[in-house]
């Protein structure tokens, strides 16, 4: 499985440097990656080869490969750079019980819009007609978006325990029942066709109810204190 820089976000590198000649082209790079990105999330993996890409963005196959070395590197770096753009609330994520829930908002509202996207649905529906003959293709978007994005949600919430805006908690744990309760069944119905898309209104209810349920469950024994008047 080849690997891509990326930084504590999981966005991509920059473009690989070159053995020889003139340096990678930051703009042929971003071009590829948008190209890819609108060929993987079409809902055929047919239609994603080095040779469609390179056609897509102007460039030539050969350039295609210098940038990424191949097809599952180039799709790592698409995932990557997906991911990076849904949990960029997380870059920063700023102290305090207020800092936090904006924070978590912002990240859940940026989660969901994708996760109920026509994208979203084209993607998991390939994948599922995928899952016996390209194995390596399901467990990368696994790896590298789901578990990756879970991963980093629970190293912000370890931190915010750290500093005492949170209790001690199991934060895997906690980032799994945050994000289970965002998605809630939304997946299953939008894959059958059982159920329309959800609007912003509706997923931002969900996002905010979600939060507030996580904050409450995890706050800091001082401030039950404060809240239970028997205490």
């Amino acid at each position: 499985m080849p690997t891509s820089d990326a930084g504590a976000s999981g966005a991509p590198g920059p473009p690989r440097a070159a053995g020889r000649g003139r340096p990678p082209d930051p703009a042929k790079h971003a071009a590829i990656l948008a190209a890819a990105r609108r060929l993987f999330f079409s809902g055929s993996i047919q239609a994603l080869t080095m040779e469609a890409v390179a056609r897509a963005s102007g460039v030539s196959k050969v350039t295609v490969y210098s940038h990424f070395g191949d097809l599952q590197g180039l799709i790592r770096a698409v995932v990557l750079l997906q991911r990076s753009e849904m949990t960029a609330a997380l870059d920063d994520l700023p102290s305090g019980q207020r800092g936090l829930k904006q924070a978590l908002i912002d990240l859940g509202c940026a989660l969901m819009g994708f996760l109920s996207s026509d994208d979203y649905v084209a993607l998991q529906r390939m994948l599922a007609t995928l899952a016996g003959r390209e194995t390596w293709l399901g467990a990368l978007v696994y790896r590298d978006g789901a578990e990756a994005t879970r991963d980093r949600l629970a190293a912000r919430l370890a931190e915010a325990s750290a500093r005492g805006d949170l209790r001690t908690h199991d934060s895997r744990l906690a980032a799994e029942q945050l994000l289970g309760m965002w998605q809630g069944i939304q997946t299953t119905g939008l894959l059958s066709g059982g159920c329309p898309r959800p609007d912003a209104e509706e997923l931002r209810r969900r996002v905010e109810s979600g939060v507030e349920v996580l904050l409450r469950a995890y706050a800091p024994e001082d401030m039950d204190r404060k809240t239970d008047p028997q205490g």
